[in-house]
């Protein structure tokens, strides 16, 4: 059984700013506090991967730097891949079933819209599967489960979401 836990980067700022690069746009402060209240979730929960695979950009390695540092007390082996960098779905499940098939949970730290659609790709029909069309939040998280022994066996809608979880869906975060 192969699980993929999908982490979209907390919400950068200093998007209309001309003289910072797209990739090298930091988090801003909403970020900078979601991303350790994710990593808590993360710990509350036992998700655990074997590893983690984020993109380089600045706002993707601030969300796991902050995240990490609440969800475990050693974080896993994280790989730094530019391929991820604003990926397609298709680039992003080509990057997994890539991955060794000693690895049986595999994180992805990334960006929209390719983490959204990679999500609803996999994702069975159902209930799950429509809320991941209808948005995929900044910093959320969602987990797919497998019955597939082989990363390269993924195929679309073959896999069930086991979590969904984002800032606004923490308890005690409705209203905020």
């Amino acid at each position: 059984m192969k699980k993929v836990t999908l982490f979209r980067h907390a919400k950068s700022g200093e998007k209309d700013n001309p003289r910072i690069d797209d990739f090298d746009r930091p988090l801003s402060d909403r970020g900078l506090k979601a991303a350790p209240k994710m990593g808590l979730a993360m710990r509350d929960r036992h998700l655990l991967p074997n590893l983690i695979l984020c993109s380089p950009s600045v706002r993707t390695r601030q969300t796991l730097t902050l995240a990490s540092a609440e969800a475990w007390d050693d974080a896993p082996k994280a790989r730094f891949d530019k391929k991820l960098y604003e990926a397609s779905a298709q680039t992003l499940l080509s990057v997994l079933k890539g991955v060794s098939k000693d690895v049986d949970h595999v994180m992805i730290v990334g960006h929209n819209p390719g983490l959204q659609d990679l999500a609803v790709t996999l994702a069975v029909d159902g209930r799950e599967r429509q809320q991941l069309k209808d948005k995929l939040p900044t910093a959320a998280v969602v987990s797919i489960e497998f019955e597939e022994e082989l990363w390269t066996e993924l195929q679309p809608a073959s896999g069930h979401v086991v979590l969904y979880m984002s800032p606004k869906t923490l308890p005690g975060q409705e209203h905020k």
